[in-house]
Protein backbone atom coordinates (compact mmCIF):
# COMPACT_ATOMS: atom_id res chain seq x y z
CA UNK A 1 0.00 0.00 0.00
CA UNK A 2 1.88 3.14 -1.33
CA UNK A 3 1.83 6.46 0.71
CA UNK A 4 0.82 9.61 -0.02
CA UNK A 5 1.70 12.51 2.25
CA UNK A 6 -0.60 14.80 0.80
CA UNK A 7 -3.63 12.25 2.15
CA UNK A 8 -4.76 13.72 5.35
CA UNK A 9 -4.79 10.18 6.78
CA UNK A 10 -1.84 8.04 5.34
CA UNK A 11 -2.95 3.76 5.73
CA UNK A 12 0.17 1.92 5.62
CA UNK A 13 0.63 -2.42 6.55
CA UNK A 14 3.25 -3.94 8.00
CA UNK A 15 4.58 -7.68 8.03
CA UNK A 16 2.73 -8.58 11.42
CA UNK A 17 -0.38 -8.19 10.27
CA UNK A 18 -1.12 -4.38 11.63
CA UNK A 19 -2.32 -1.92 10.00
CA UNK A 20 -1.27 1.94 11.15
CA UNK A 21 -3.30 5.03 10.39
CA UNK A 22 -1.32 8.42 10.73
CA UNK A 23 -3.23 11.54 11.11
CA UNK A 24 -1.11 14.57 9.00
CA UNK A 25 -3.12 17.37 9.11
CA UNK A 26 -0.81 20.42 10.21
CA UNK A 27 -0.52 22.33 12.25
CA UNK A 28 -3.13 20.71 14.48
CA UNK A 29 -4.20 17.45 13.24
CA UNK A 30 -8.48 18.31 13.58
CA UNK A 31 -10.81 15.51 13.38
CA UNK A 32 -12.29 17.77 9.96
CA UNK A 33 -14.42 15.72 7.68
CA UNK A 34 -11.61 14.73 5.59
CA UNK A 35 -9.66 14.01 7.78
CA UNK A 36 -12.66 11.30 9.73
CA UNK A 37 -13.77 10.24 5.61
CA UNK A 38 -9.31 9.19 5.65
CA UNK A 39 -9.53 6.79 8.66
CA UNK A 40 -12.59 5.47 7.73
CA UNK A 41 -10.96 4.66 4.46
CA UNK A 42 -7.85 3.22 6.03
CA UNK A 43 -10.33 1.27 8.40
CA UNK A 44 -12.03 -0.19 5.32
CA UNK A 45 -8.18 -1.13 3.66
CA UNK A 46 -7.24 -3.07 6.61
CA UNK A 47 -10.42 -4.84 7.23
CA UNK A 48 -9.88 -5.93 3.54
CA UNK A 49 -6.53 -6.69 4.29
CA UNK A 50 -7.45 -8.94 7.41
CA UNK A 51 -5.13 -7.09 9.31
CA UNK A 52 -5.60 -8.55 13.35
CA UNK A 53 -4.53 -4.91 14.94
CA UNK A 54 -4.66 -1.12 14.09
CA UNK A 55 -2.63 1.94 15.55
CA UNK A 56 -3.82 5.26 15.12
CA UNK A 57 -1.15 7.61 15.66
CA UNK A 58 -0.49 11.10 14.15
CA UNK A 59 2.42 12.82 12.64
CA UNK A 60 5.44 12.85 15.64
CA UNK A 61 6.14 16.37 13.86
CA UNK A 62 2.93 18.15 15.21
CA UNK A 63 2.71 19.32 18.56
CA UNK A 64 -0.67 18.57 19.23
CA UNK A 65 -1.98 14.76 18.66
CA UNK A 66 -5.23 16.39 17.62
CA UNK A 67 -7.41 19.38 18.39
CA UNK A 68 -10.36 17.43 18.40
CA UNK A 69 -13.60 18.95 15.86
CA UNK A 70 -12.33 21.65 13.42
CA UNK A 71 -14.02 24.32 15.06
CA UNK A 72 -14.32 25.88 11.16
CA UNK A 73 -17.03 23.29 10.88
CA UNK A 74 -19.05 23.67 13.84
CA UNK A 75 -22.49 25.03 12.33
CA UNK A 76 -23.85 28.51 13.73
CA UNK A 77 -27.45 27.79 12.12
CA UNK A 78 -28.44 25.85 15.13
CA UNK A 79 -27.49 22.17 13.35
CA UNK A 80 -26.17 19.38 15.93
CA UNK A 81 -22.50 19.28 15.07
CA UNK A 82 -22.23 15.43 16.55
CA UNK A 83 -25.15 13.49 15.36
CA UNK A 84 -25.25 10.05 13.58
CA UNK A 85 -24.81 10.86 10.56
CA UNK A 86 -21.43 12.85 11.39
CA UNK A 87 -18.06 11.64 9.62
CA UNK A 88 -16.33 11.93 13.37
CA UNK A 89 -19.11 9.55 14.60
CA UNK A 90 -18.88 7.43 11.88
CA UNK A 91 -15.42 7.14 12.56
CA UNK A 92 -16.11 6.51 16.47
CA UNK A 93 -18.82 3.39 15.69
CA UNK A 94 -16.12 1.82 13.46
CA UNK A 95 -13.56 1.68 16.43
CA UNK A 96 -16.15 0.48 18.61
CA UNK A 97 -17.43 -2.39 15.98
CA UNK A 98 -14.71 -2.98 14.46
CA UNK A 99 -13.38 -6.66 15.00
CA UNK A 100 -9.58 -5.63 15.43
CA UNK A 101 -8.45 -3.95 18.09
CA UNK A 102 -7.68 -0.17 17.89
CA UNK A 103 -4.41 1.38 19.89
CA UNK A 104 -4.52 4.96 20.21
CA UNK A 105 -0.54 6.08 20.15
CA UNK A 106 -0.95 9.58 21.67
CA UNK A 107 2.85 11.47 21.40
CA UNK A 108 1.47 14.89 22.73
CA UNK A 109 -1.92 16.84 23.62
CA UNK A 110 -5.54 14.98 23.12
CA UNK A 111 -8.27 17.85 22.73
CA UNK A 112 -12.25 17.69 22.42
CA UNK A 113 -13.23 15.51 20.21
CA UNK A 114 -10.03 13.48 19.95
CA UNK A 115 -10.50 12.62 23.64
CA UNK A 116 -13.45 10.63 22.63
CA UNK A 117 -11.81 9.04 20.28
CA UNK A 118 -9.16 8.18 22.35
CA UNK A 119 -11.32 6.59 24.69
CA UNK A 120 -13.11 4.89 22.07
CA UNK A 121 -9.56 2.56 21.16
CA UNK A 122 -9.43 -0.26 22.73
CA UNK A 123 -6.25 0.68 24.11
CA UNK A 124 -4.28 4.02 24.77
CA UNK A 125 -0.51 4.43 24.88
CA UNK A 126 1.11 7.79 25.82
CA UNK A 127 4.14 10.16 27.28
CA UNK A 128 4.52 12.72 30.00
CA UNK A 129 3.24 15.38 27.08
CA UNK A 130 -0.34 13.48 26.28
CA UNK A 131 -2.61 15.46 28.25
CA UNK A 132 -6.13 14.94 27.80
CA UNK A 133 -8.96 18.21 27.82
CA UNK A 134 -12.62 17.71 26.92
CA UNK A 135 -13.31 21.59 25.57
CA UNK A 136 -17.04 21.60 24.31
CA UNK A 137 -17.70 23.72 27.15
CA UNK A 138 -15.51 26.28 25.98
CA UNK A 139 -17.43 27.31 23.01
CA UNK A 140 -20.78 26.37 23.93
CA UNK A 141 -21.29 23.15 22.48
CA UNK A 142 -23.34 20.85 23.72
CA UNK A 143 -21.84 17.07 23.59
CA UNK A 144 -23.89 14.18 22.57
CA UNK A 145 -24.90 11.82 24.82
CA UNK A 146 -23.58 8.81 22.83
CA UNK A 147 -20.00 10.46 23.76
CA UNK A 148 -20.42 10.93 27.30
CA UNK A 149 -20.88 7.35 27.68
CA UNK A 150 -17.66 6.36 25.84
CA UNK A 151 -16.36 8.58 28.94
CA UNK A 152 -17.82 6.84 31.69
CA UNK A 153 -16.87 3.38 30.37
CA UNK A 154 -12.91 4.45 31.07
CA UNK A 155 -13.00 6.97 33.66
CA UNK A 156 -14.17 7.11 37.03
CA UNK A 157 -17.80 9.72 36.99
CA UNK A 158 -16.19 12.31 39.01
CA UNK A 159 -13.19 12.79 36.69
CA UNK A 160 -15.50 12.80 34.12
CA UNK A 161 -17.83 15.51 35.57
CA UNK A 162 -14.19 17.60 36.22
CA UNK A 163 -12.84 17.35 32.71
CA UNK A 164 -16.44 18.39 30.92
CA UNK A 165 -17.76 21.09 33.93
CA UNK A 166 -14.15 22.86 33.52
CA UNK A 167 -12.54 21.82 29.91
CA UNK A 168 -9.28 21.62 31.83
CA UNK A 169 -6.83 18.94 31.11
CA UNK A 170 -5.80 16.03 33.07
CA UNK A 171 -2.03 15.37 32.84
CA UNK A 172 -0.54 12.32 31.49
CA UNK A 173 0.26 10.76 35.02
CA UNK A 174 -3.49 11.45 35.68
CA UNK A 175 -4.47 9.39 32.88
CA UNK A 176 -2.38 6.73 33.58
CA UNK A 177 -3.14 6.40 37.51
CA UNK A 178 -7.23 6.41 36.18
CA UNK A 179 -6.36 4.20 33.80
CA UNK A 180 -7.20 6.18 30.63
CA UNK A 181 -3.68 5.48 29.58
CA UNK A 182 -2.39 1.80 29.70
CA UNK A 183 1.15 2.89 29.12
CA UNK A 184 2.76 5.64 30.21
CA UNK A 185 6.40 5.84 28.45
CA UNK A 186 9.16 8.98 27.59
CA UNK A 187 8.36 9.77 23.85
CA UNK A 188 11.41 7.94 22.46
CA UNK A 189 9.84 4.23 23.95
CA UNK A 190 6.32 5.13 23.07
CA UNK A 191 6.40 3.56 19.00
CA UNK A 192 8.97 0.68 20.46
CA UNK A 193 6.03 0.50 23.37
CA UNK A 194 2.94 0.69 20.66
CA UNK A 195 4.80 -1.93 18.34
CA UNK A 196 5.59 -4.11 20.81
CA UNK A 197 1.66 -4.82 22.12
CA UNK A 198 0.30 -4.69 18.52
CA UNK A 199 2.56 -7.84 17.61
CA UNK A 200 2.03 -9.74 21.13
CA UNK A 201 -2.08 -8.82 20.12
CA UNK A 202 -1.36 -10.08 16.34
CA UNK A 203 0.15 -12.85 17.23
CA UNK A 204 -2.84 -14.63 19.04
CA UNK A 205 -6.02 -16.07 17.45
CA UNK A 206 -7.95 -13.48 15.66
CA UNK A 207 -11.14 -14.99 16.09
CA UNK A 208 -10.84 -15.12 19.69
CA UNK A 209 -9.82 -11.85 20.00
CA UNK A 210 -12.51 -10.36 18.00
CA UNK A 211 -15.42 -12.30 20.49
CA UNK A 212 -13.98 -11.10 23.43
CA UNK A 213 -14.01 -7.58 22.25
CA UNK A 214 -16.88 -7.77 21.08
CA UNK A 215 -18.05 -9.46 24.72
CA UNK A 216 -16.27 -6.33 26.62
CA UNK A 217 -18.06 -4.18 24.33
CA UNK A 218 -21.46 -5.18 25.19
CA UNK A 219 -20.91 -6.07 28.79
CA UNK A 220 -19.56 -2.28 29.33
CA UNK A 221 -22.60 -0.62 26.85
CA UNK A 222 -24.37 0.23 30.10
CA UNK A 223 -28.07 0.64 30.97
CA UNK A 224 -29.92 2.07 28.67
CA UNK A 225 -31.73 5.42 29.41
CA UNK A 226 -35.33 5.85 28.82
CA UNK A 227 -37.24 7.82 25.76
CA UNK A 228 -38.55 10.33 28.13
CA UNK A 229 -34.71 10.94 29.62
CA UNK A 230 -33.59 10.93 25.88
CA UNK A 231 -36.06 13.19 24.32
CA UNK A 232 -35.63 15.45 27.69
CA UNK A 233 -31.71 15.94 27.01
CA UNK A 234 -32.58 16.13 23.33
CA UNK A 235 -34.52 19.41 23.73
CA UNK A 236 -31.77 20.99 25.79
CA UNK A 237 -29.18 19.95 23.50
CA UNK A 238 -30.98 21.40 20.75
CA UNK A 239 -31.41 24.57 22.71
CA UNK A 240 -27.22 24.53 22.84
CA UNK A 241 -26.95 24.14 19.41
CA UNK A 242 -29.20 27.56 18.81
CA UNK A 243 -28.04 30.04 21.57
CA UNK A 244 -25.83 33.09 21.39
CA UNK A 245 -23.41 31.50 24.12
CA UNK A 246 -22.17 28.86 20.65
CA UNK A 247 -21.84 31.92 18.39
CA UNK A 248 -19.87 33.76 21.11
CA UNK A 249 -17.99 30.74 21.44
CA UNK A 250 -16.42 30.13 18.17
CA UNK A 251 -16.07 34.07 17.28
CA UNK A 252 -13.96 34.28 20.54
CA UNK A 253 -12.22 31.39 19.21
CA UNK A 254 -11.41 33.28 16.18
CA UNK A 255 -10.76 36.21 17.68
CA UNK A 256 -8.40 34.87 20.33
CA UNK A 257 -10.20 36.02 23.63
CA UNK A 258 -11.64 34.57 26.30
CA UNK A 259 -15.62 33.97 25.35
CA UNK A 260 -18.00 35.57 27.50
CA UNK A 261 -21.44 33.78 28.06
CA UNK A 262 -24.76 35.06 28.77
CA UNK A 263 -26.54 32.10 29.32
CA UNK A 264 -28.94 32.69 26.07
Amino acid sequence: MAENLARPVTPSLIAENIGIATISKPPVNPLSSDVCAGLLESLDEFEKAKVRVVIIRADPNTKIWSAGHDVHEIPLDGQDAVHWTTGFVQVLRRVRYSPMPVIAMLHSSVWGAACDLAVTCDLAIGTPKTTFAITPVKFGVSYNTEGMSHFLGVLPLHVVKELVFTGDPLSAEDAYRFGLLNRLVEPEKLEETTMRIARTIASRAPLAVAVVKAELRSLTAGTPMSAHEFESIQSVRRAAFRSDDLKEGVKAFFDKRPPVFQGK
